[in-house]
């Protein structure tokens, strides 16, 4: 049993091997910058166009739509702030689940006039289309909508909330940072306004997104001075972190079928062990379309925390929400906005699973959290006999 087993690839996923190779060569080679006329600087350019066709190839965009950055934050501001930038106060149609560098902006925009709609979710995670069309009126300069949840895995109905945009000439923002690599997404077919996804959900490097734009002019820069990224994102390239995105994305495109099923039936037969032995285990948002690696599972009657803890003494990596909020002594908002009490959204835990994750892998855990949970468990019985926690067996 390896040493340690690695079930937090919503918060970030290893760099594959092929990925650190490709970057290690790109250090050696691209170390020109490509804005400079010579020849050194034509080696990174040409690096940059590799990585940026396999990217696109990867969410079926056309090279010149998109735009590299240093995180899915920063792709994130640059939709927002663009949308903010084209009327000083804009009006923002999203939902009260999106993830921190959404709701973090947006109040934001709230501070300096803006109006922002939070469309609430039902007990799955899931928006009303109905409530979508009612908020989206004609003078909404921009719908954002998270494609796939980060903590549940919950898919939102991005496709309808589009189609609804479309007719009445609305942008539309699809936060895609982990829905890229684990749900077809075609451009071609599905043309949103606006795009985000970031290298590190699908075993890119760290430090490294992109915003893709139906049509850029559509975007405005964050910041300012030279001419790199189409003139919207100043600043020297991170050449080897994009090369890192490229070649990430070209696996990811190559076998797209084969790791979307392997990853599925690691992480169904997981969800089926762990409910077979803890009947009392629910699924968060399971009546839902959920992305393939996302497990997020409330454990009644045992503090979520405690579990995180003793799993990571045994070496598996879990958390309890994102990795961007996870240090707050909170009960995660998304779960809360799902109607899950304080005290079920603390006694939840999420799993993320990748393609490096192993069947062996899925039994130790197995076996290592039904022991912790039946000690927990035991434990609050002991030192709380009243608990009122709905649903907690005897």
């Amino acid at each position: 049993m390896a040493t340690e087993v690695y079930l937090d690839n919503n918060a970030t996923t290893r760099p594959l091997a092929e990925v650190r190779a490709a970057m290690l060569e790109a250090l050696g080679d691209a170390f020109g910058n490509p804005s400079s006329a010579h020849e050194a600087g034509e080696r990174g350019r040409e690096h940059l166009r590799i990585a940026r066709d396999a990217v696109t190839n990867l969410i079926g965009a056309a090279s010149g739509q998109l735009i590299f950055t240093g995180s899915g934050t920063e792709a994130n501001a640059m939709v927002l702030g663009s949308a903010f930038a084209r009327r000083t106060k804009a009006r923002i149609v999203t939902t009260n689940t999106e993830h921190s560098s959404i709701l973090k902006t947006c109040e934001h925009m709230i501070s300096v006039g803006s109006e922002v709609v939070f469309l609430p979710v039902n007990a799955d995670g899931v928006i009303d289309l109905d409530q979508l069309d009612a908020a989206v009126t004609p003078d909404t300069d921009l719908v954002s909508l998270q494609w796939v949840n980060n903590e549940t895995g919950v898919v939102q109905p991005v496709r309808q909330a589009f189609e609804n945009c479309r007719r009445k000439g609305v942008p539309f923002h699809a936060d895609a940072a982990q829905a890229v690599g684990k749900t077809p997404i075609d451009l071609t077919k599905f043309p949103v306004d606006f795009l985000t996804l970031t290298a590190h959900k699908f075993h890119g490097p760290q430090g490294v997104g992109a915003a893709y734009a139906r049509s850029p002019r559509q975007l405005q820069p964050l910041f300012f001075g030279g001419d790199q990224e189409y003139g919207l994102r100043a600043g020297t390239e991170n050449v080897p972190g994009i090369v890192g995105m490229g070649k990430a994305a070209e696996l990811r495109h190559q076998r797209f079928a084969t790791v979307v099923k392997r990853v599925s039936k690691l992480r169904n037969e997981f969800e089926k062990r762990i409910c077979e032995l803890l009947p009392d285990v629910r699924i968060n948002g399971q009546a839902a379309s959920r992305v393939c690696n996302t497990s997020n599972l409330l454990f009644v009657g045992i503090d979520g925390q405690a579990l995180v803890a003793h799993l990571d003494q045994d070496g598996i990596r879990c958390s309890q929400s994102s990795a961007c909020t996870n240090q707050r002594p909170e009960p995660s908002y998304v779960l809360r906005a799902m109607g899950l009490s304080e005290e079920e959204a603390f006694a939840s835990v999420r799993f993320g699973f990748s393609e490096e994750n192993t069947e062996q892998e899925i039994g130790y855990v197995t076996e290592r959290m039904v022991k912790h949970c039946l000690r927990l468990r035991q434990f609050r019985r002991q030192f709380f006999p009243t608990s009122q926690l709905t649903g907690e067996i005897s």
